[in-house]
């Protein structure tokens, strides 16, 4: 089974849900009319026509047997007279006439490519004992030509199309397409009214998934996109009231913190000029203790309060160019002109200035380059350092982790640069991975929708 279903969602079944909606609208609709209409032409179309046709064919045959029981040249006028009023047919006689029997085998051969002709024909050759053909298709087009061959000439009758065949197919079969069309854009219409409300929940979905907070969806279509919008709607609410609790809580712990070690840098000064190794040991740890409390609270407090919008990328990248020179490393930005993003600027420069640092730490060269993508822009940051094996490089993403074989302590960090930089990219809705660079060393690049 599944590999059928997967044959028919690639070829046949649509994969929007407004394509799949009306392919289960119309699918039924054009069965029932294809069955409708096979049995209409079984049944209605053949019997209707052939009463019709039979009924002509006895009042020709009734006139062919009056014609050849009344020799009277006058009698045989009068009684074709009657027959033009009665009958509605036109008559005409051709005495000496006879009928030219390839003409005949030809003529029934093309009724025989129809099956309503054939039909007809069949009826003729019930009704008639003569010698006959039958023009469906003769000079006029409304008309029907039947020729019959007499013991002393040639009789043709001229008999309306419509005395012969049903008129009110093509009428049918007109009303049939025609409400069906009317039906499908009605039906397209309100489908797109109960589609529209489950497009905008997913537009809302992927935006809030961005780290862009569309605000309250207002609840619109069935009542299963309503109760959607509404779990949305709360879910929105816990998260943000979430990250606020989160951000006031930092905020206590980062004054509790801060206090006592600023106190502690006061007292240690206070004690001496730093000569005794045990005061410079414990200066050194106190730093140590200032630099890990800043890390953790940068990793926790995230992207804050701050707000979505268009930014500028060129002067962002020019700014990690001179981070990158101020801390001693030849520095390259190759960038596309013109690229404006929606990020949180402060947030995203973070996350460039923890991948840039990480680089002035353990290389001597950085190259910084940007370019646009079908739906999103690429940012990369590669060094000539040691780089990162390619087993860890997931790993390396965990807070705290350290590889101690390339990333020793006095190099600086506490484990937190990458984390806080993927971090901040997942919330953009984007995606950070390591790799090789073209020197050796790490190349970081990041992925961001625009």
């Amino acid at each position: 089974m599944g590999p059928i279903r997967r044959f028919l969602d690639r070829t046949i079944v649509p994969r929007s849900l407004l394509g799949r909606s009306l392919l289960i609208v119309v699918a039924p609709v054009v069965l029932l009319q294809i069955v409708l209409t096979i049995i209409f032409y079984n049944r209605h179309w053949d019997v209707v026509t052939r009463w019709l046709a039979s009924g002509v064919a006895g009042e020709v045959a009734l006139l062919v047997e009056q014609l050849e029981s009344t020799p009277d040249p006058e009698a045989r006028r009068l009684l074709m007279d009657q027959a033009r009023r009665h009958f509605d047919l036109r008559l005409s006689f051709e005495p000496g006439g006879r009928l030219d029997a390839g003409a005949r085998v030809a003529a029934l051969d093309r009724g025989l490519l129809r099956h309503i002709d054939n039909k007809i024909l069949e009826a003729f050759a019930e009704a008639l004992d003569k010698p006959f053909l039958v023009e469906l298709r003769p000079a006029e087009p409304e008309r029907i030509a039947v020729h019959v061959e007499l013991s002393d000439g040639l009789l043709r009758v001229l008999a309306s199309r419509k005395r012969v065949t049903a008129t009110t197919t093509g009428l049918l079969l007109a009303w049939m397409v025609g409400a069906s069309a009317i039906l499908l854009v009605i039906a397209i219409h309100f489908m797109r009214l109960q589609i529209r409300p489950i497009r905008r929940l997913a537009r809302a979905v992927e935006s809030f998934g961005m780290g862009r907070d569309p605000g309250p969806l207002r609840p619109q279509g069935a009542a299963e996109v309503r109760g959607a919008a509404h779990a949305f709607n709360q879910m929105r609410e816990r998260v943000n009231r979430h990250l606020a609790q989160r951000t006031e809580m930092l905020a206590a712990v980062s004054h509790d913190l801060r206090t006592p070690l600023t106190r502690m840098k006061l007292e240690l000064e206070l004690l001496g000029d730093g000569a005794d190794p045990v005061l410079a040991g414990l200066r050194q740890d106190v730093a140590e203790m200032v630099q890990l409390v800043e890390d953790y609270l940068s990793f926790a407090r995230g992207e804050g309060r701050e707000t979505i919008e268009p930014t500028p990328l060129g002067p962002i990248l020019e700014s990690m160019r001179e981070r990158a020179e101020r801390g001693g490393l030849t520095a390259e930005v190759a960038a596309e002109p013109g690229i404006t993003i929606p990020v949180r600027p402060l947030a995203f420069r973070r996350c460039l200035a923890n991948l840039v640092d990480n680089a002035c730490r353990h290389a001597r060269w950085v190259r910084i380059t940007a370019k646009r993508a079908a739906r999103h822009v690429e940012i990369t940051v590669e060094d000539d350092g040691p780089g990162i094996p390619e087993s860890q490089r997931e790993r390396v993403f965990q807070p705290f982790v350290r590889l101690d074989q390339s990333r020793s302590r006095e190099t600086g960090g506490v484990g937190l640069g990458l984390t806080i930089a993927r971090d901040i990219v997942l919330g953009h809705g984007g995606e950070i991975s390591l790799h090789t660079s073209t020197r050796g060393g790490l190349k970081a690049l990041v992925r961001l929708p625009v």
